[in-house]
């Protein structure tokens, strides 16, 4: 492939490297997608020597003033998104400039604006990156921008040194650099393979140094940074058909979770059942009003609590939930039995929800990292949910949580929690409780529709207990209405419950779980909406559960009497899968494996690793004790050590080959430097030196011959033919014929004598 195609395919694939690594994070339009496309084909087209390129220089003044329009556009779009700045304008002005310098590449600078421009959208990606696709376009960058800035390199001296220099003073010598530009050998194979190993070489240093080196920067400072997920349906409101829509489209991962009792079963299909049975409780609600849920934030409702100092120097914070009293160590006893054991990571979520398997008992939250200036806690709020809220660590002392941060990263922790679908047993009945206990899980609107409560006394009429009740909403609900996320509106009706219970009949699971919620109130269950998640993926090579965004769901929870508050879910089954394809596995595993140890590194990390390794390679950190010799080798440090020795060997018995080669290719140059014409030209050169006229160190053969020119000797026809005949051989590669060497040899007399 010749040398100009080469360094202009070299420089796209670099650019588009750049901007789809950028696109795998989802921060670009689709608009902005289909045109950057659209550029970059057009760009490809634009040589200079093309319709295209002679074109688009003629509109280069129009384009200019597009540039200038486009700046003050995306100026004005970030200055309007204050004080919650949007720098996506940016983002797009910078695509805008990649496209525009690619369609107007006409000399070096352009180039290094090119690279320029595509790092700049890689350090974009790197900030926006969720997913561990960031580390194979980040890799492959790495060994583009090596080929890609050898290339440049290259061509910026072959254009310097005879192009640019001389560009005034012989056309003759334009036409040889292009042939070198143009030519097939100035690059081969060998090249794309030697500088490709030594950037993937770079690259494994690199990793190595990120490993070793103790953390400090962003991942030191906050503990971490992901780009947030927003959902909707976790905030202090929520109105409905913002959070049940469960779509195959969206597979942003919201959480993981190890789960040991899930993990230790060996029946595949036990474990799918079990899966896709997880309720994973986030918020709850408790006032609704017109097509939304609210919290009243009462003080009779706040969940109580109770913190334990835990020997391994973490905190156990236990929910004072129905009749449990953790404050005793029987009490706390008590509480973890029976209940399910999970280890859960938050994933990117803006939403500082402590998410569990309903319902929590107690959480264990783990101390600051090592290395870190954040950690999380956890933060009872209303009717048995918590949250999570990040705080700044005080060296002092690692356990004052007053300066807390506004923002939240994500989080991991350790819950345990027990079936909400049996609920504790140890309640009261309604009637025992005091009004104003239960007041608000009573409350309907005072505008709720009177056919609503006839048709709730109509569903539980007969019905005495709680329980039957419930069966019979639940079933009633599950009989006449159908499950459907194409929501349609009645806009005459103000209510949209009223609208689905009476009107739509169809809708997705907020809609069944606010009309189950309202309808039981009307006949006096006291009843709360939840919010969270259903379900999951089982990654078998990670031995973890896998929540993704489009899992999202909604249910109530019934206050029973004596079995307290129970799980009620009145939306009708869907039959989804609980696990991943093999590919889909390795992805998640990779990704998984990129948060913890990548975007998530910290110093507590390195000292996790670094114990890894010492006992994986049975390396114990006492090597010798008083009083006692060395500790002999182990297997594992005997081959690790015969490994590293072999390791050597071979690179050395590789340095000695490449040497030889190296040799041989500077052989074959020098006879290449052999040829009839070149010496020809040498031996000129020799004899006039000889007689006054010796060529400088500095002058280039096309430069030496202005000179002898400007000197008005005789023969300067016949040497501007010989040096024109020398340059092509020697720098274009090309064989002179043997009858036009020896003509010129006939000729070669003549040249030096004075005019």
């Amino acid at each position: 492939m010749r040398f100009r195609l080469v360094h202009k395919l070299a420089s796209f694939v670099l650019a588009a490297t750049a901007f789809l690594t950028l696109a795998t994070s989802g921060v670009l339009s689709t608009v902005v997608l289909v045109l950057v496309v659209l550029g970059g084909a057009l760009a490809w087209l634009a040589d200079p020597e093309t319709r295209v390129g002679l074109l688009l220089d003629r509109c280069a003044g129009w384009l200019t003033v597009v540039t200038l329009l486009f700046l003050a556009a995306a100026v004005f779009q970030v200055a309007r998104s204050f004080p919650e700045v949007d720098l996506s304008p940016f983002l797009d002005f910078v695509l805008f400039l990649l496209i525009y310098k690619l369609c107007q590449r006409r000399g070096n600078r352009d180039y290094l604006q090119i690279y320029i421009l595509s790092f700049l959208i890689m350090l974009a990606a790197a900030w926006t990156a969720i997913s561990v696709i960031f580390v194979v376009g980040f890799s492959i960058y790495v060994v583009l921008a090596t080929w890609t800035l050898i290339l440049f390199h290259l061509r910026r001296e072959i254009e310097e040194n005879y192009i640019v220099r001389h560009a005034s003073e012989s056309q003759a010598e334009q036409v040889t650099a292009t042939r070198v530009l143009n030519s097939r050998r100035v690059v081969g194979l060998s090249f794309f393979l030697t500088t490709g190993g030594v950037a993937l070489l770079v690259l494994v240093g690199s990793s190595l140094v990120f490993a070793m080196v103790p953390r400090v920067g962003i991942g030191f400072i906050l503990g971490g940074v992901r780009r947030q997920v927003g959902i909707a349906g976790f905030s202090d409101e929520v109105k409905l058909g913002m959070h049940g829509l469960i779509s195959t489209d969206n597979q942003t991962v919201v959480l993981r979770a190890q789960i040991p009792h899930i993990a230790a079963m060996a029946n595949d299909d036990e474990r799918d059942r079990a899966i896709a049975s997880l309720y994973w409780r986030g918020t709850a609600y408790d006032t609704y009003d017109k097509g939304q849920w609210l919290r009243s934030r009462d003080d009779k409702a706040r969940t109580q609590y109770t913190v334990t100092q835990s020997p391994r120097d973490f905190s156990r914070i236990y929910l004072v939930t129905d009749a449990l009293d953790p404050r005793s160590s029987e009490g706390r006893k008590a509480a973890l039995q029976g209940t399910l054991e999970q280890d859960v990571e938050i994933v990117a979520l803006s939403h500082p929800v402590a998410f569990a398997i309903d319902r929590p008992v107690a959480f264990e939250m783990p101390p600051p990292p090592m290395g870190s200036f954040t950690a999380v806690d956890l933060e009872p709020r209303w009717s048995g949910e918590a949250s999570l809220r990040m705080f700044r660590v005080n060296p002092a002392n690692p356990y004052d949580r007053r300066q807390a941060m506004t923002e939240f990263q994500g989080a991991s922790y350790k819950v345990y929690s027990r079936d909400g679908k049996r609920g504790k047993g140890a309640g009261f009945a309604v009637e025992q409780l005091a009004p104003d206990a239960v007041d608000n899980y009573l409350r309907v609107p005072d505008s709720t529709a009177e056919r609503m409560r006839t048709l709730a006394q109509t569903i539980t009429a007969g019905k005495k207990s709680p329980v039957a009740k419930v069966l019979a909403v639940v079933t009633w609900l599950k009989q006449t209405h159908g499950y459907t996320t194409d929501l349609k509106r009645n806009e005459r009706v103000a209510d949209p419950l009223e609208d689905f219970l009476f009107e739509e009949k169809a809708g997705h699971c907020e809609y069944f779980a606010s009309a189950a919620a309202v309808l039981l109130r009307l006949s006096g269950v006291p009843t709360r909406y939840i919010n969270g998640f259903l379900g999951g993926e089982w990654n078998d090579l990670r031995k973890a559960v896998t929540v993704r965004e489009n899992r999202a769901h909604s249910w109530i929870e019934a206050y029973l009497g004596g079995e307290g508050w129970v799980r009620v879910d009145a939306t009708p089954a869907l039959a989804r899968s609980s696990r991943m394809g093999a590919l889909r596995q390795l992805i998640d595993s990779a990704e998984l494996f990129w948060g913890r140890w990548v975007v998530e590194y910290s110093a507590s990390q390195q000292l996790l690793l670094a114990q890894r390794l010492g006992r994986k390679f049975g390396i114990s950190s006492r090597v010798y004790s008083p009083g006692r010799g060395p500790t002999p080798l182990t297997r594992k440090q005997v081959l690790l050590i015969t490994g590293l020795v072999m390791l050597v060997i071979a690179v050395l018995s590789q340095r000695k080959r490449l040497r030889r080669r190296h040799s041989r290719h500077k052989q074959e140059s020098s006879l290449q430097r052999e040829q009839p014409i070149v010496r020809l030209y040498q031996s000129t050169l020799k004899r006039l030196a000889a007689a006054g006229t010796a060529r400088l160190p500095s002058e280039s053969p096309h430069a030496y011959l202005l000179r002898m020119k400007n000197q008005e000797l005789d023969g300067t026809a016949e040497l501007e033919r010989l040096t024109d005949c020398y340059a092509s051989a020697r720098y274009g590669d090309i064989a002179i014929p043997p009858e036009t060497v020896a003509q010129l040899r006939r000729q070669a007399s003549q040249i030096g004598r004075p005019a």
